[in-house]
């Protein structure tokens, strides 16, 4: 295959890890390459905090090794309450690719953990750069938002 040829083992591990990842759904390989040079790769110790609730957002974290827990407080309680945890392939901190508001919920590895980081800055310049790649992570990241605010409002019904 021309892509072993060309790269080593971990670039194409991370490559086929991507082709995973939902939000990237229909981008070739070789269109992932070009994804790939434009993500952030950053290790957390486990108990190490990725970002707090309320710290203005800027980038999307997908989990490529570990897992993280995402903890959110009610002004009137004094410990954080356990939302979801966010395993390999998933991602979180989505909401920061559309507006740079403060974030919902804190971030906190659970054990070691390796993401890869897309700043809402890199998007915007993918949509301009490569259009066919950045409607398609915009059009993935609507219909999941989409989904997971459905699931939200039925599960208060």
């Amino acid at each position: 295959m021309f892509f072993t040829r060309i790269y080593d083992q971990e670039v194409l591990d991370r490559i086929n890890f991507l082709h995973t990842v939902k939000l990237f759904e229909g981008i070739t390989k070789k269109e992932l390459i070009y994804l790939l040079e434009n993500l952030q790769e950053r290790k957390y110790l486990k108990g190490e905090t990725i970002f707090a609730q309320n710290d203005i957002g800027r980038a999307l974290f997908i989990v490529y090794k570990g897992k993280i827990g995402l903890y959110r407080r009610e002004k009137d309680q004094e410990k954080n309450d356990l939302l979801s945890e966010v395993q390999p392939g998933e991602f979180f901190g989505e909401m920061a690719l559309l507006e740079e508001m403060p974030r919902t919920a804190t971030a906190v590895a659970e054990e070691d953990t390796l993401v890869f980081m897309l700043f809402k800055t890199k998007l915007e310049s993918i949509i301009f750069s490569k259009s066919k790649i950045g409607s398609s992570i915009v059009y993935h990241l609507s219909k999941i938002l989409s989904a997971r605010l459905r699931s939200y409002l039925e599960k208060d019904n």
